[in-house]
């Protein structure tokens, strides 16, 4: 049967099959469209007819859909059908490989770890991926949250776009493992002794990226008192040991100031008691004026406008 459609002079003319691309099916997509006015040509192959079938499925759009949409969309015009009683449309498919979706996840961890020592392994097989065709090749984003990473299982979102828009997210599994240079005892610890720093010995070892399991630096750890015994090669948390408190409040200091190569040393007054590389404020003497600055010695606090304390 033919099916012809006429509005002010256009004939649209249905085909049986059509394959489409993106996600929304036009009307030039799946008919031929002439006429002698070439703004309304224009205006009706832009027509929408709704979604295009996912990959793997086909949609039937019939003749009365068709003419249901034209009517609506251009109230008034003569219509006329021709040509197939409905199309079959099914989608034009690109496949997103396996490794393309791996290493967009990759490089996100390694993006938002910003050149730590990492290893990185995925714990499941990244499957092919098919999408439909758009008019722009697809892109591949991995996105992560703004929660710190930590080691351990961790699973990596990478989202699938055509034309620009949300396709699908696939979700990978990975084992991270994040390492760092630390000060670790080099022979047993006991509780209840004090570190030296002939105790300690470099090691590179797994680390947290914050919070109570981050191993403390050399100047930390020396003078502390181990709350438990340490065992050698082991990171030293802040959990492991009893810092001293280096500075109480209305002690005497110098406050050092560091930006760039020049620093400078003002006499101040601390106003709270702190451990070795806690912040606490510091009155000058000279001036009154009250800063924060981090604790580096019984003696000395310091403020690095580089970045550093």
């Amino acid at each position: 049967m033919l099916l012809a459609l006429f509005i002010s002079g256009v004939t649209i003319t249905l085909q049986p099959a059509a394959q489409v691309k993106g996600t929304e099916v036009r009307l030039d997509a799946i008919a031929t469209v002439e006429g002698d006015d070439a703004a309304e040509v224009a205006r009706v192959r832009a027509l929408g007819l709704g979604y295009a079938p996912a990959p793997g499925y086909s949609r039937l759009i019939a003749t009365g859909r068709v003419s249901s949409d034209v009517a609506r969309m251009f109230p008034g015009l003569t219509v006329t059908l021709k040509g197939a009683d409905a199309c079959r449309v099914a989608p034009a498919i690109e496949r997103v490989s396996g490794e393309a979706l791996e290493a967009a996840a990759k490089a996100e961890v390694l993006r938002w770890l910003d050149g730590r020592d990492v290893e990185l392994t995925r714990l499941a097989a990244i499957a092919d991926v098919e999408v439909p065709a758009g008019d722009k090749p697809f892109e591949v984003r991995a996105v992560l949250g703004e929660s710190a990473l930590k080691g351990g299982p961790i699973n990596v979102p990478v989202r699938v776009m055509v034309d620009g828009n949300l396709y699908r997210t696939i979700w990978t599994n990975w084992q991270l493992a994040i390492w760092e240079v630390a000060s670790v005892p080099k022979c047993p610890i006991l509780a209840g002794e004090t570190i030296t720093l002939d105790m300690l010995e470099k090691k590179r070892v797994l680390s947290a990226i914050a919070g109570p399991e981050t191993a403390l630096a050399a100047g930390l750890v020396v003078g502390s008192t181990a709350r438990r015994d340490l065992a050698p090669g082991t990171p030293v948390r802040e959990m492991d040991v009893v810092r001293p408190v280096l500075v109480r409040r209305g002690d005497s200091l110098f406050l050092e100031v560091r930006r760039g190569g020049v620093q400078a040393r003002v006499a101040g007054i601390a106003e709270q008691d702190a451990r070795a590389g806690e912040r606490i404020d510091v009155t000058l003497l000279d001036s009154k004026r009250k800063l924060s600055a981090t604790v580096v010695s019984r003696e000395l606090a310091r403020i690095d406008f580089d970045g550093n304390g």
